[in-house]
C-alpha cells in the first residue's frame, strides 16, 4: 500500500518534469516558477513519505544478513569440530588451526550452507 502510493508519487512527478521540459519555452516565468514549486514539494513529500519504508527495508535487510550469518557461523563451528581444529579465525585474518598448518575453510562453509 505504501509502496503503491510511493509509485504513484514518483510517477506524479516525471511526468511534471516531463511536462515542464514539453511545455517550458511557452511558459511564463511565473509559470516555470510555480511547476517547479510543485515538483520540488513533491519530491519532497516523497523524501518524507520513503523514509519510514527505507528504515523498514533496511531492518528487514539486518534481521535476514544476521540470519545468514548465524548459519553461516553454525557451519563454521560444525567443520572445525568435525575436523577437529583447535582454533579457526574469521574476517580479515588467516584461519589457523594449528600454528604449523594453515587451512582456508571458505569452500567447506560455502558447500555446507548451500546444502541448507
Amino acid at each position: 500500500e505504501r509502496r503503491q502510493e510511493l509509485e504513484k508519487l514518483q510517477g506524479d512527478i516525471r511526468f511534471e518534469a516531463e511536462k515542464f521540459k514539453r511545455e517550458s519555452t511557452t511558459m511564463s516565468q511565473a509559470q516555470k516558477d510555480a511547476l517547479r514549486e510543485k515538483v520540488e514539494g513533491m519530491q519532497k513529500n516523497l523524501a518524507e513519505k520513503g523514509r519510514p519504508l527505507e528504515q523498514e527495508i533496511k531492518v528487514r535487510q539486518n534481521q535476514e544478513l544476521a540470519k545468514v550469518q548465524g548459519i553461516i557461523i553454525k557451519a563454521i563451528e560444525d567443520i572445525a569440530k568435525d575436523g577437529k581444529y583447535d582454533e579457526v579465525k574469521v574476517k580479515d585474518t588467516t584461519i589457523y588451526f594449528n600454528p604449523k598448518t594453515v587451512v582456508d575453510l571458505s569452500s567447506k562453509v560455502v558447500d555446507k550452507v548451500s546444502k541448507q
